[in-house]
């Protein structure tokens, strides 16, 4: 797996100016020289290479990165007629994650129901309209770094520091793991506790084809994980598989 960038720009460290380079030998930094002098703004900021920045680091695929709000359809189908009012509800999650910009949302149900492409859209709305640092990832990816971390005896490393900071983290399949050891579970417990305490400034959205609303023990991760998606009552429900019909 690469090793992904920090969240702020590695050019300025988020400051927005770099140094200007020197000039005939003359020291930008001498006593007496105005700030504005020897400042310039970082080319890496700028609107079209902070998107490239950002794309490049979102986790999505060439394909996925065009996936914006109107690839989210509205169908009805024969085969599933509660299908309209759930992505309806869904469409409107998506909208009010994009708006709020802050908190924990959920999408859950069936294989193809769009809980994925739902998880895209967020991430690139918010980046092409916003500028917003976001992340996706499914938890099998997850889990397949935090293996390597464990058998190289890491505490941490860049791409787990990226998934507890990140702005905006889509973490697809959160619920689908075998997990007989226990330490995936604790990552989880360790990820969920984090993203959470910071939901007044970072947005978390998970997807699952696990029921949030199961009645699970708190002190079990996958349960505290339902009952803070629960909390802010944020979450849609989808089912059936539209991937034939939509294309998605």
């Amino acid at each position: 797996m690469s090793q992904v960038q920090p969240d702020t720009c590695p050019a300025c460290k988020g400051l927005g100016k770099v140094a200007r380079p020197p000039i005939d030998g003359r020291d930008w930094y001498a006593p007496g020289v105005n700030l504005a002098d020897w400042m310039l703004p970082c080319r890496l900021c700028a609107t079209d290479e902070r998107l490239r920045w950002l794309e490049g680091h979102s986790g999505l695929e060439p394909a996925e990165l065009v996936n914006r709000a109107s690839a989210f359809k509205l169908i009805q189908s024969d085969a599933n007629p509660d299908m309209l009012p759930q992505r309806r509800v869904a469409k409107a999650l998506i909208e009010e994650a994009i708006a709020a910009r802050a908190g924990l949302f959920c999408f859950w149900g069936d294989f193809g129901s769009g809980k994925t492409l739902a998880l895209q859209v967020i991430v690139n709305e918010l980046r092409a309209t916003n500028l917003l640092d976001g992340y996706y990832a499914s938890f099998a990816a997850v889990i397949d770094h935090l293996r390597t971390m464990f058998a190289t005896d890491q505490d941490a490393s860049a791409y787990w520091d990226r998934l507890l900071s990140v702005p905006v983290l889509a973490l697809d399949e959160v619920t689908r793991f075998d997990d007989r050891k226990g330490w995936v579970r604790d990552r989880l417990f360790l990820l969920t506790d984090t993203r959470y305490r910071m939901k007044k400034t970072h947005l978390t959205v998970f997807a699952t084809n696990s029921n949030p609303n199961a009645a699970l023990s708190p002190d079990d991760p996958i349960g505290y994980l339902f009952s803070r998606m629960r909390e802010g009552k944020r979450l849609a429900e989808l089912h059936g598989d539209v991937r034939t019909i939509v294309g998605e």
